[in-house]
C-alpha cells in the first residue's frame, strides 16, 4: 500500500469499454477528495467536434485540423464535493454534449490518430501537481492508456475488467435509462467492435500494465469494487 495525501499522486484506472470506470473512479476520487479526470471525455469531444467541423476521417486530414483546434481541460465542482474534469473545445464547454454511441464511435477512430494522442497525453500530463483548492489532493484518472502510456509511473494503477456479457448488458442499461431504442444483441456487437479497436491501434493499445491490480467486476458490485482499491491505497 502506498500513502496518497500528496497533490502529485496519479492513481490510473484502465480498462474496456462498459466496465464501470467512470462509476468507480468518481467513487473513489469523492472517497479520497482527489480530482476526478475523464480521459475519454478528451477524446469523444475531439470526435464530436470533427464530425460538427465535417472533417474526414482519415488520419491526415484529422491531424491537421487539430492543430486548429484549442482543446483544454478545467475543473469545476459537482455532487457535493467532487472536482471533476471538463472539457473546452475553441472556448465551448462540451461536456454535456458527449455521450451517446456516435460520439463514441467518433472517438474510438480519432484515437488511432497518433498526433492527436499526443496532443491529449500531454494535456493530461499536465494535469500533474496542479490543485485548484488546495484541500484536493491528488487525481484520480480513467481511461484505456493512463497506466501505461499517460502516466507510466502513476502511484498506484488498477485495470478493471469483465466480461463482454456483463459489459454489454450494463452498457444495454444504461442507454435504456436514457431512452434510447436499441437491442442488447447490437450493443454487444458494437461493444466487441470497440475492444477489437481499442486493443489493436498501434498506438498505446489497451492492454493492463504488468505492475496494475486487475479487478474482475463481472460478479462483484460497484461499492465491492471501490472498497478492494481503497485496500491498495493507505490513507
Amino acid at each position: 500500500m502506498v500513502m496518497t495525501k500528496r497533490a502529485d499522486v496519479v492513481i490510473a484506472i484502465d480498462g474496456p469499454s462498459g466496465v464501470g470506470k467512470s462509476t468507480v473512479a468518481k467513487r473513489l476520487a469523492e472517497r479520497l477528495g482527489y480530482r476526478y479526470v475523464d480521459s475519454g471525455a478528451l477524446y469523444r469531444a475531439v470526435g464530436w467536434a470533427a464530425q460538427a467541423a465535417g472533417v474526414p476521417f482519415e488520419a491526415g486530414a484529422l491531424a491537421e485540423w487539430m492543430t486548429r483546434v484549442s482543446l483544454k481541460l478545467t475543473f469545476a465542482k459537482r455532487h457535493s464535493e467532487l472536482w471533476a474534469s471538463e472539457v473546452w473545445i475553441d472556448g465551448q464547454c462540451v461536456t454535456s454534449k458527449l455521450q451517446g454511441e456516435t460520439v463514441g464511435a467518433a472517438a474510438s477512430a480519432v484515437a488511432t490518430v497518433p498526433a492527436i494522442r499526443q496532443v491529449i497525453t500531454s494535456l493530461l500530463r499536465g494535469v500533474h501537481g496542479q490543485q485548484e483548492d488546495e484541500s484536493v489532493a491528488g487525481v484520480v484518472m480513467e481511461g484505456r492508456d493512463i497506466g501505461t502510456d499517460v502516466f507510466p509511473d502513476a502511484t498506484v494503477k488498477f485495470f478493471l475488467d469483465a466480461s463482454i456479457e456483463a459489459r454489454s448488458q450494463r452498457r444495454f442499461q444504461e442507454m435504456q435509462r436514457r431512452g434510447q431504442s436499441v437491442t442488447l444483441s447490437r450493443v454487444m456487437e458494437a461493444v466487441a467492435a470497440r475492444d477489437a479497436r481499442d486493443r489493436s491501434r498501434e498506438v498505446a493499445p489497451l492492454v493492463p500494465s504488468s505492475d496494475a491490480h486487475v479487478i474482475d467486476s463481472t460478479n462483484l458490485t460497484i461499492d465491492v469494487v471501490v472498497e478492494r482499491m481503497l485496500s491498495k491505497i493507505r490513507l
